[in-house]
């Protein structure tokens, strides 16, 4: 690897950001982290990370979704990969999950909260895996 993998967190809530950054900064990821949808297009301009974790419910009820399809727009960011971690689906009782496509909700992964911390790492590796074309994190 020719630098540390570099994730972004956009999440509204200070608890979580502080705990997942933690657990990844443990894991040797170089971090960066907002608190709203436009910070995070922002903060991803500046910071170009390979991953960024991603919250669906901050100022409104959809603005990880349409900060997800923002910045899908932005050429710079194309080789970055989404990770929406979110408890959308339990709060607004959904009877389905959310599934990634092309448009409405363009990200590689769709994880609930609470999320196991082992299973957040497994899952941001196999999304830098797969934009680095094959090649381990």
């Amino acid at each position: 690897m020719d630098h540390p993998c570099k994730v972004l967190i956009v999440d509204d809530d200070p608890a979580f950001v502080e705990s997942i950054r933690d657990l990844l900064e443990a894991f040797g990821y170089e971090v960066a982290t907002a608190y709203g949808g436009a910070e995070g297009v922002a903060r991803a301009r500046e910071f170009r990370p390979d991953v960024m974790i991603l919250d669906v419910m901050m100022r409104t009820e959809t603005e990880g979704f349409e900060t997800a399809r923002a910045v899908r727009e932005i050429p710079e960011l194309q080789g970055m990969g989404v990770v929406l971690v979110t408890g959308v689906t339990a709060t607004l009782k959904l009877p389905q999950g959310l599934t990634p496509d092309d448009t409405w909700l363009p990200v590689d992964r769709v994880l609930e909260k609470p999320i196991d911390p082992d299973r957040l790492i497994k899952e941001i590796e196999r999304v830098v895996i797969k934009k680095r074309g094959g090649r381990a994190v």
